[in-house]
């Protein structure tokens, strides 16, 4: 009797903990996307400064910029080489990014899960604004997890009963 009051208060617990959690994923994303088009505003304006000297000396050929900074005598000059070098590759990473989340909300929850040890992901975790939007989409998530986590740990449970239940020559061969 104990066992079952356990196990049908934890469920609900598991359920609302879950419920609340998913109601908060869709506004996390949207604070990780403006997280994301601010570093990648301020990487293109950056770019730009250098695209701008690329279209006075090189007709707009940003690699021959670089090409001429590294091959530059001028220890300053060679160091600026790597400098735009991160800039570019920085630039066309917050893109690609940028790219992958203009998917339906499912496909952008999973790319945030491949960021999850990203700086940015960090960046948006220490400074997240916790609230409850309720609109179509954290209903969704919010629900959809919920039942999720429920149902794996009703089947948790059954599974569990149904170890104990086994008599102890069946348990033998099971393992």
């Amino acid at each position: 009797m104990l066992i079952k009051l356990a196990q049908r208060y934890s469920l609900k617990l598991v359920f609302a903990l879950t419920l609340l959690l998913g109601l908060q994923l869709p506004n996390f994303l949207q604070q990780y996307e403006t997280r994301l088009d601010a570093h990648y505003i301020e990487a293109k304006d950056q770019l730009n400064q250098y695209q701008i000297l690329a279209d006075l000396y090189f007709s707009g050929d940003l690699q021959a910029l670089i090409m001429k900074h590294k091959n530059s005598d001028a220890l300053l000059f060679s160091a600026e080489a790597r400098v735009i070098e991160k800039l570019v590759s920085r630039f066309k990473q917050l893109q690609s990014q940028q790219r992958a989340l203009q998917g339906p909300l499912i496909s952008r929850l999973y790319f945030l899960l491949g960021e999850f040890n990203s700086p940015l992901l960090r960046e948006t975790q220490e400074n997240y604004n916790a609230e409850i939007v309720l609109n179509k989409n954290s209903i969704i998530v919010g629900l959809v997890s919920a039942l999720l986590s429920t149902l794996l740990l009703e089947l948790l449970f059954l599974l569990m009963a149904y170890s104990c239940s086994l008599p102890t020559s069946k348990k033998q061969q099971v393992k």
